[in-house]
């Protein structure tokens, strides 16, 4: 059974990566978001001048030169289920590219991070447009991460608390608990997507599809374009026998997200199971 987004056959790995990217300083986090969006708005100046559309990345976030690489298959999808995140950075990162001097000449200022709803919808938005149009799984990468960082921007200490409590309960397979620590998370803020998507995974642990799909509807409706929520929708959908709104749900998570893995031939199969092979 192929993993879920929120949970699944891999899960020791892929809470271990949930709880590290939690347990990051604040000011780690929106500096990786600044590199994030750093490196969609460098796609953006590269691809008027014909050079590739994302810079390879080296160790600590920053662009290299583009070398040639073979094209890939559109469908070929990503190596590992989970999309890896970007190394966290170290050190300062560089000016963003966007940063304008002033008519002076005076040196360049890095914009600030996203640290108003409007200014991360803005990033969301685009970030999304740049992974629905990603070439191949490689380039989807920093997009993935930057996304994954924007989502767990609650805006609040005590959210952020509550989530890093609900990992560790997890990991500790205290169940009861983690479901207290989500609910309290949901009823403090009943806007936050991430919020939701992690009640969906407690409920989901617990054995409750019930409870973690109307986590999951929740979740979506907030963030239409949350391709974790949107696998773990498809998931069970599939795992309840609902193989037409698994299809579905299926074909929304490939139109934000066309490379996730396993998402391709997981649809391909619902399809012929579904609509038959044809004539």
């Amino acid at each position: 059974m192929a993993r879920s987004g929120f949970d699944g056959r891999g899960r020791v790995s892929y809470f271990v990566s949930m709880i590290k990217r939690s347990f990051s300083t604040r000011g780690t986090m929106l500096v990786a978001i600044l590199a994030g969006l750093a490196q969609v708005s460098a796609a953006q100046a590269q691809s008027s001048s014909g050079q590739s559309p994302l810079p390879d990345l080296d160790g600590g976030g920053a662009p290299r030169q583009a070398k040639p690489e073979t094209q890939q298959p559109p469908t070929s999808p990503p190596a590992t289920r989970t999309p890896r995140l970007s190394p966290q950075p170290t050190e300062p990162m560089p000016p963003d590219p966007q940063a304008k001097a002033d008519e002076d000449g005076k040196e360049q200022v890095a914009a600030p991070p996203p640290d108003s709803p409007s200014q991360r919808r803005r990033a969301l938005d685009d970030l999304y447009a740049y992974l629905a149009a990603t070439e191949n799984a490689r380039t989807s990468v920093p997009l993935v991460a930057a996304i994954e960082r924007l989502w767990l921007f609650s805006g609040s200490d005590t959210i952020d608390v509550l989530m890093e409590r609900v990992l560790k309960a997890v990991a500790e397979q205290r169940f009861e608990l983690a479901a207290k620590l989500a609910d309290t998370i949901v009823t403090l803020e009943p806007g936050f997507a991430e919020g939701w998507n992690r009640r969906a995974l407690v409920a989901y642990l617990q054995g409750d599809q019930q409870n973690a799909l109307d986590a999951l509807s929740r979740a979506l409706a907030l963030e239409p374009s949350h391709f974790k929520a949107l696998d773990g929708m498809a998931q069970i959908m599939r795992e309840r026998g609902d193989k037409a709104a698994a299809l579905e749900a299926y074909r929304e998570l490939l139109d934000v997200h066309p490379y996730w893995e396993g998402a391709q031939e997981a649809m391909e199969q619902l399809k012929r199971e579904v609509e038959g092979d044809g004539i």
